[in-house]
């Protein structure tokens, strides 16, 4: 995304989890990239956050389990709530 528009960006500290970047941030250690997911607008107030969307490309994220996993009726809820097409239909066939 970056090369794309000619910008070289200066990286000092890199962290795969989006609570550790946000803290770089407020201790001023400069800007943060994280996922929109990751941003709570309640419990970041204190941060700017920006759309920086067209910069990168969009990406994928897939859930998982193990074949054969019974699944409790709250893991069928939490899969449910995160993507609404997964009824417990498809999870029972895909089991």
């Amino acid at each position: 995304a970056f090369s794309h528009r000619g910008l070289t960006p200066k990286v000092v500290f890199t962290a795969a989890d989006a609570d550790v970047i946000k803290t770089y941030v407020r201790l001023g250690l400069g800007v943060g990239i994280v996922a929109k997911m990751a941003v709570d607008t309640k419990l970041d107030s204190d941060l700017v956050v920006l759309d920086a969307s067209e910069l990168f490309e969009s990406s994928i994220t897939k859930i998982g389990f193990r074949r054969g996993t019974f699944l409790r009726g709250f893991m069928c809820d939490f899969i449910e709530k995160f993507a609404p097409h997964l009824t417990r239909e498809v999870m029972a066939k895909a089991i």
